[in-house]
């Protein structure tokens, strides 16, 4: 229904069922698999805590390119993570694998996550991702962000986070005050935005909110930032 109304579906998945499924679903221009991929296939398998996960999810996708899929995937980086575990994953995802876009983020620190110390802070971000890019990658990868949010990565602009850009719903409501933290609900969209108190949320004012640069946050304020300027909008469009 959603593609009958030319809306864009993401069907994030691990990719462990995917190949099984995919004659359930028809390719479109407005739909794409995208598929976790955490690193290659130590790292992978590592973070998921399943041997045998990355070599499942690459046969999934090299299955859905065949029968005529878009294909995308996102990655979340944590401090183990270096420069050149960096690139090695987005060369592999797109020069071997050819998948259509790639989206990446660094790990956000849940509080109930059992392992605390493998979440980078601002700092090892910035380091992380402008060390990542220095030679030039960023601009050949088929990254599915803007520009402007990946100079936020490398730290070159710092942005306040856009928590409502993209929310997340579920059978519980529209989540306050965003996808990775858990207030409460909302029962529409219209009531998230009128009565979550958003000057309670963001850094300096949320300890939860001081390490964060996920996308989900920070990517919709790139973006608003990008309309703003004609010399954003056309890097944009060629993706510098």
């Amino acid at each position: 229904e959603l593609m009958k109304r030319k809306k864009f579906v993401f069907l994030c998945t691990n990719a462990i069922l995917m190949k099984r499924k995919l004659d359930l679903f028809e390719p479109s221009p407005y739909f794409a698999w995208a598929v976790h991929i955490d690193g290659l296939q130590e790292r992978h398998d590592e973070s998921v805590c399943r041997e045998g996960v990355f070599e499942k999810a690459v046969e999934a996708i090299k299955a859905a390119k065949e029968h005529g899929f878009r294909v995308t995937t996102n990655t979340t980086f944590f401090t183990h993570d270096t420069p050149e575990s960096v690139r090695a994953v987005l060369d592999y995802l797109n020069d071997e694998l050819e998948v259509d876009e790639m989206m990446i983020s660094p790990a956000y620190a849940y509080d109930k996550a059992p392992d605390q110390e493998h979440f980078p802070g601002v700092r090892q971000t910035r380091e992380l991702f402008s060390a990542a890019f220095a030679d030039g990658g960023r601009k050949r990868w088929r990254l599915n962000h803007s520009p402007l949010f990946l100079d936020f990565l490398e730290g070159k602009v710092d942005y306040e986070c856009t928590p409502w850009g993209i929310p997340s719903y579920s059978i519980f409501g529209w989540q306050r005050p965003c996808y990775l933290m858990a207030d409460g609900y909302a029962e529409t969209y219209q009531e998230l935005l009128e009565t979550t108190d958003w000057s309670k949320y963001g850094r300096g004012r949320d300890p939860r909110c001081d390490n964060c640069m996920a996308h989900c946050g920070y990517e919709p304020t790139a973006v608003m930032d990008t309309t703003r300027s004609l010399k954003q909008s056309v890097r944009a469009l060629a993706r510098r």
